[in-house]
């Protein structure tokens, strides 16, 4: 008891400021973790989503789909293709004229866009010996591709005379994670961090 005759109840002023101050700590300390959390996992569903576009690119190719309806173009591979000068989206296409390459506008059935920062920051060309024919070392494009009635991969690049064994796609968020698609000839598709 006090002189007064009450008892003293309640937080003082300094416990009051205190107690502030920690939640304020602990609520920064989250929300800082969650924007870093959601950064990654929308890297890794970006790295999913070009999976799924290849893995549509096979399955488009290896089945009977016309191109547009009532085009009568039955007979064409479908493909995904990669550009390095534009690092924030990626083209499916169909093989229309069937040389197992992106052939320009005309073929163009979908264009992704990358969001919120993300690229694609390397492509790779991997060669049977384990070369690696990258964007810094002269490759300008590269483009998976499946036509009937072979079910491996096409992966061609502007680097002539190169048969490639598999494909690699790195994207990178604005901060720094990075994932890796790889794409084989025999048309396995995997995804790492």
């Amino acid at each position: 008891m006090n002189m007064f005759g009450k008892k003293n109840s309640g937080f003082s002023l300094v416990e009051l400021v205190v107690s502030v101050a920690i939640f304020t700590i602990i609520t920064s300390v989250i929300l800082a973790r969650h924007s870093q959390f959601s950064g990654t996992l929308l890297l890794e569903n970006l790295a999913y989503d070009i999976a799924l576009s290849i893995r549509k690119a096979q399955v488009f190719g290896l089945s009977v789909r016309e191109f547009t309806t009532g085009s009568s173009e039955f007979n064409v591979g479908y493909g995904v293709h990669f550009d390095s000068a534009d690092n924030t989206s990626y083209i499916f296409f169909a093989d229309r004229d069937r040389d197992e390459a992106y052939g320009g506008s005309g073929e163009i059935v979908e264009t992704f866009s990358l969001r919120r920062g993300n690229t694609i920051s390397e492509f790779c060309g991997i060669l049977a010996n384990g070369t690696e024919k990258c964007t810094d070392s002269g490759v300008t494009f590269l483009d998976i591709v499946f036509e009937r009635p072979n079910p491996e991969a096409i992966i061609k690049s502007n680097l002539p005379g190169n048969t490639y064994e598999s494909a690699r796609i790195t994207v990178s968020s604005p901060q720094g994670t990075t994932w890796n698609v790889e794409t084989f000839i025999t048309g396995q598709i995997s995804i790492q961090k």
